[in-house]
């Protein structure tokens, strides 16, 4: 198979992965279901990925990567956390129609073991790369945290409210979403 015919059919069944999992959630997506989804057979999910893990893990890292909009260089804190904000509350409404296959990966995660290793150290890669591009672009003496400290409460925060909103967009709403990111910046939202 072409390198370009493959990964079409790894985006494929991706994608059909993960909208089976958006209805059905996760423990209910059967391979056989993926394969029906993207008219392919379970060979051509067992000759892309080594088991139901990896596509899963696949259709993670293509739907629900983490937040890392472009920051002003030189800006103050306060200033890209506005920006964060403002990123996210872009994004609620495409995070919000692919909530539940979020929250479902996550909670087979919880149960599994290799997979909870496999996110650890995949977060912890992506907590370095995220430090390092935190220390380039904000002045250390405004963080109020430790850049590899902050990394992971922006990425608890970010998670938690994308959650909270779509369980509940009329109490966590896009201005409590603004005023978080505001408030770990210091201040207090200017609709106070």
């Amino acid at each position: 198979m072409s390198g370009g015919k493959r990964a079409r059919t790894r985006a494929s069944l991706i994608a059909a992965a993960a909208r089976l999992v958006g209805k059905k959630g996760f423990e209910r997506t059967s391979l056989e279901d993926i394969a029906a989804e993207a008219a392919m057979t379970r060979g051509a999910i067992y000759g892309n990925f080594k088991n139901r893990e990896e596509l899963f893990l696949a259709v993670a890292q293509t739907y629900w990567a983490p937040l890392a909009p472009p920051l002003t260089a030189g800006a103050s804190f306060r200033q890209q956390m506005r920006e964060l904000g403002t990123a996210l509350v872009a994004t609620l409404p495409g995070r919000r129609s692919r909530a539940v296959g979020a929250a479902s990966f996550q909670l087979f995660a919880l149960t599994n073991k290799r997979l909870r290793a496999r996110l650890a150290k995949t977060n912890a890669d992506a907590y370095r790369i995220a430090a390092k591009r935190v220390t380039e672009n904000a002045r250390l003496d405004e963080l109020p945290l430790p850049p590899d400290q902050l990394v992971r409460v922006l990425h608890a925060m970010i998670d938690g409210l994308t959650f909270l909103h779509a369980l509940t967009p009329d109490l966590v709403d896009e201005d409590v979403v603004l005023a978080a990111f505001e408030a770990l910046a210091g201040g207090r939202s200017s609709s106070d």
